[in-house]
């Protein structure tokens, strides 16, 4: 399952932050991102880009588990998987709402036909 809470994804990255004991303006000059910037992200505010979400990991020695996906027990992600995560993370947050959306209708529609 891959959380796409704001909140969750903030929480995750201020609770790494701070156990790294950086501030959020020493991470946000690591990260050649603004103070505010980060601290949107950790708010809950916005998602953040994809460029700095992979700079956050690795500078916070993250995995993507901390984030909710769970790979498979050889480690790697299937292809279907993997052809959706390449959709879904490039996007706008307006078209990722979108995606959400949809998903939620197939998701009901399911569960109605149960």
């Amino acid at each position: 399952m891959i959380y796409d809470d704001k909140k969750f994804i903030g929480n995750v990255i201020r609770n790494a932050r701070k156990q790294a004991k950086l501030s959020q303006a020493e991470l946000s000059e690591k990260l050649g991102m603004t103070e505010k910037n980060l601290g949107n992200i950790e708010n809950g505010r916005q998602y953040p880009q994809v460029n700095n979400f992979l700079r956050i990991i690795e500078v916070l020695n993250l995995s993507l588990n901390d984030f909710g996906v769970n790979l498979t027990e050889n480690n790697s992600l299937d292809n279907e998987k993997l052809k959706l995560l390449s959709k879904i993370l490039p996007c706008s947050e307006n078209r990722i709402k979108l995606y959400n959306k949809a998903v939620s209708l197939i998701d009901e529609t399911i569960y109605l036909n149960k």
